[in-house]
């Protein structure tokens, strides 16, 4: 009986020691899969995901933008109206800003209906992705050469995520003075590309409060 217990109680150790190696991997996996709370792993995690996305998007959108002025060179034409009329570059609401997503152009030829075009779905399309994970969509304003031209997007959190400020810090570093406005310290995090510099006083859109 006594050489049966020694068995039974060494054949229990080693199917332990196998399920205490699978509950510390899992342990593992869920600080890894919880983004965002301050972790090790989750900021990193997240920082590496705003860096990617906020400048892979930032340089699409910046580039339709430019697209659509750019035809306005080449054509010479433009249907803009008030409250943009003969402004080259894509119009905006003047108060709030548009929905990037919502911008038309104005230099393309209209459509059937005789209205701007849009500028994803229209002669040059493109997809732009969705806002990243944490973060407000990106809005445009156009306050015209004297106030600038400008988009932006914030962590919906401000700087409460240190895995969001990670990245924009990151992200940052990709634009030179002349194309961001950014301030690590701020409190809305406000993440600014600049399309034209005013040549005035900067509409308060395209400026850092």
């Amino acid at each position: 009986m006594a050489d049966g217990i020694k068995r039974f109680s060494a054949q229990a150790g080693i199917a332990i020691g196998p399920i205490l190696f699978v509950i510390a991997l899992l342990a593992i996996l869920a600080a890894v899969l919880s983004a965002g709370t301050g972790g090790g792993f989750g900021t990193a995690g997240v920082a590496d995901r705003v860096t990617h996305e906020v400048v892979g998007q930032a340089n699409l959108i910046r580039t339709k933008i430019n697209e659509c002025h750019m035809q306005y060179l080449i054509n010479g034409t433009n249907f803009a109206r008030d409250p943009c009329a003969h402004d080259p570059y894509p119009c905006s609401d003047q108060i709030d800003g548009t929905l990037v997503e919502e911008l038309t152009c104005p230099n393309d030829p209209l459509t059937a209906e005789g209205a701007e075009q849009s500028l994803w779905m229209g002669p040059r399309t493109a997809t732009l992705p969705p806002p990243t994970q944490g973060f407000g969509p990106w809005l445009y304003i156009n306050a015209g050469d004297r106030g600038g031209r400008c988009f932006w997007t914030a962590p919906t959190k401000g700087n409460a995520s240190v895995g969001s400020v990670e990245g924009l810090k990151r992200a940052a570093t990709k634009f030179s003075s002349q194309e961001l406005l950014y301030d690590n310290t701020s409190v809305k995090q406000r993440f600014i590309i600049l399309i034209t510099k005013p040549t005035e006083k900067a509409d308060p859109h395209c400026s850092l409060p």
